[in-house]
C-alpha cells in the first residue's frame, strides 16, 4: 500500500502593473520609436490631446548641467526602482546567463590571459557565427561581404548580380551567381532565423523552416500560407485564405497567432546596428559645453507636441462627481465608465513620458560624469572602464533599467554621434595592477599597426610583445580579438 505526501511550496511572484510596464516600454524606445508610439496613443485615446502649435515640454526642458557635487549615493526617484518594478524587470530581462548583456561584468578570465567583453554590433554577432561552418578563406571573404551588405533589418536588398560585379571589380574576388547563392544559403542558416532574406516573404518562410517544430501540422500549414497565399496575407484577406485553404475558424485563429510571432526585422533583435548612414540616426541626447566650459545635456524633443488630458472630458466627469450611480441611466453609467477609463489612461501615459524623461536624464548625466574626460576632449583613450552595474550604482536605478536606457539610444557630441552602449567598456589590466579601458589597448594596437613597416607587417605575437613593453598585460589571442574588432587584416594581408 503506497502513501502520498502532499507538499505545498510557497513562492512569491512579483508582477508588474500596467503603469510600470508602460514606463518600461517607453524607457527602452529610441526617439523615432517614441514619436510613433505617441502618435498611436493619440489616435487610440480620445481623451489624450496634443497642442501641435508648441514644442514639447515633456521630452525636453531646460538644459541639464552636470552637477560637480552630484551625489552618487542619493536616493533614487520613487518611480525608478520600486521593488516590484526592479525584481520583476530583472527576472524578465535576464532569465538565463545567455540573456545577460555583453557588457555586464562576468568572470571570463583564463590563466595568463585577460578577457574583456565589448559591446557587439549586429554585424559582429553575425561574423562570430562564421566559425560554425567549414569554409575556405575564399568563401569566408564572400560571406563577410554578404554580411556587410545587409541592411539594418538583416535583409539583403542588393541583387546577386550586383554583388558579383562589386566583388570582382572593386575587391578582385572572382565568384559566380551559383557560388553566391550557395554562400547566401549558408548565411540564411545564421541566427536569428530570417537573416539574409531577400524579401519579407523569404524572411518569414526562413523563420518557419528553422523553427524546432517546423514539421508540426500548424507550421506546415503556416508554410503553405506564406508560400502560396502571401499576397492575400498582406492584404489581410482572411476570408479568401480560409476558403482557398479550406480552414476552420480555429485554424484561422491559430494561423493569425503564428503569423504575429514572426519577426519581419530579424536584424533589429541583435542590438545596435552599425554602418548605417549618419543622417538616418536620430540622437536621443545632445551633449555640449556652455560659455563657462561646463558640460550640458539636452534631451531630444524632436517633433513631439505637449500632451494634455481633454478639458472637456474632465469637465464632463466633474458634472457626475458625487452623484449616486443608481440615479444614472445605464447609458450614462456606461459613458462615465468609458470616459473615466480613457482619462485615467491619458494621465498615465503623460506620467510615463515624464518618468521616461527623468530616467534618461539621470542615466545620461551619470555617464557624462563618469566619462567626463572624453566629453571634454573627444579622446576615446580617456574613456574609463564602465559597466551597466557602475551606472546603476551611481544613479540608484535598477540594472535592467540602465540596460533599457542604453539600448538603441544615440548621443550627439561636438566630436561626433555615438551609440550609448559605446561608452560601456570593460577594464583591462596594466602590468602594475592598474585598470584602463579596453579602448586604450585598441588605440595602441591601431597605432602600432599604423607605424609598422608595411613590407614586414607585425604578427599578433609581435604586437602583443610591443604592448607588453608599453605596460599592457595582454596575450596574443587578446590582440587578435582587438585587431578583428578594429577591422585590421592579418599580417599577410597588410603587405
Amino acid at each position: 500500500m503506497s502513501s502520498q505526501v502532499n507538499v505545498q511550496l510557497q513562492s512569491q511572484v512579483q508582477v508588474l502593473n500596467p503603469q510600470q510596464l508602460l514606463v518600461s516600454e517607453l524607457v527602452e524606445m529610441p526617439a523615432e520609436a517614441l514619436y510613433e508610439r505617441v502618435d498611436r496613443e493619440l489616435k487610440e485615446n480620445v481623451s489624450l490631446e496634443a497642442d501641435r502649435s508648441e514644442t514639447s515640454d515633456y521630452a525636453d526642458g531646460p538644459d541639464a548641467t552636470v552637477d560637480e557635487n552630484y551625489d552618487e549615493n542619493s536616493d533614487s526617484p520613487d518611480y525608478a526602482d520600486s521593488s516590484e518594478y526592479a525584481a520583476a524587470d530583472y527576472a524578465a530581462d535576464y532569465s538565463s546567463p545567455d540573456d545577460i548583456p555583453d557588457n555586464m561584468p562576468s568572470d571570463r578570465s583564463n590563466v595568463g590571459e585577460s578577457y574583456t567583453q565589448e559591446t557587439q554590433s549586429f554585424y559582429d554577432q553575425l561574423e562570430e557565427q562564421i566559425g560554425f561552418f567549414h569554409l575556405t578563406p575564399h568563401e569566408e571573404e564572400i560571406l563577410r561581404y554578404l554580411i556587410g551588405s545587409l541592411d539594418d533589418d538583416g535583409l539583403l536588398h542588393v541583387s546577386l548580380q550586383q554583388l558579383q560585379d562589386e566583388l570582382e571589380v572593386y575587391h578582385n574576388i572572382p565568384t559566380s551567381p551559383e557560388e553566391l547563392e550557395h554562400i547566401l544559403g549558408i548565411l540564411q542558416n545564421f541566427e536569428p532565423a530570417g537573416i539574409g532574406a531577400r524579401s519579407l516573404q523569404e524572411c518569414l518562410i526562413l523563420q518557419v523552416q528553422h523553427a524546432p517544430d517546423s514539421q508540426s501540422p500548424v507550421k506546415q500549414q503556416l508554410l503553405s500560407l506564406l508560400k502560396n497565399h502571401f499576397d492575400d496575407l498582406m492584404l489581410k484577406h482572411w476570408d479568401r485564405i480560409q476558403r482557398t485553404m479550406r480552414l476552420s475558424d480555429a485554424d484561422v485563429s491559430r494561423l493569425k497567432r503564428e503569423v504575429h510571432r514572426l519577426n519581419p526585422r530579424p536584424g533589429s533583435s541583435m542590438g545596435e546596428a552599425i554602418g548605417r548612414n549618419i543622417q538616418q540616426i536620430t540622437p536621443d541626447f545632445y551633449v555640449d559645453t556652455d560659455a563657462e566650459g561646463r558640460l550640458t545635456l539636452t534631451l531630444n524633443n524632436g517633433h513631439l507636441p505637449p500632451l494634455h488630458v481633454s478639458q472637456d472630458d474632465i469637465d464632463f466627469l466633474n458634472t457626475y462627481e458625487g452623484r449616486d450611480p443608481k440615479e444614472l441611466s445605464r447609458s450614462e453609467r456606461d459613458g462615465v465608465t468609458y470616459l473615466r477609463d480613457r482619462v485615467d489612461k491619458a494621465q498615465g501615459f503623460i506620467e510615463a513620458l515624464r518618468q521616461r524623461r527623468q530616467t534618461l536624464s539621470t542615466t545620461m548625466q551619470a555617464i557624462m560624469k563618469m566619462q567626463r574626460p572624453f566629453f571634454e576632449s573627444g579622446d576615446e583613450t580617456l574613456l574609463a572602464p564602465m559597466t551597466l552595474e557602475d551606472v546603476a550604482k551611481r544613479t540608484g536605478l535598477h540594472l535592467s533599467t540602465v540596460s533599457r536606457v542604453s539600448n538603441s539610444k544615440w548621443v550627439q557630441t561636438p566630436f561626433g554621434i555615438y551609440p550609448l552602449r559605446w561608452f560601456f567598456t570593460s577594464a583591462a589590466r596594466l602590468q602594475g595592477g592598474d585598470e584602463v579601458s579596453v579602448r586604450n589597448i585598441q588605440a595602441a594596437v591601431q597605432e602600432i599597426v599604423d607605424n609598422e613597416d608595411h613590407n614586414a607587417p607585425l604578427s599578433d605575437d609581435a604586437i602583443a610583445r610591443e604592448l607588453q613593453q608599453r605596460g599592457y598585460d595582454v596575450a596574443r589571442r587578446t590582440v587578435s580579438k582587438y585587431r578583428e574588432q578594429l577591422n585590421i587584416p592579418v599580417a599577410r594581408l597588410r603587405k
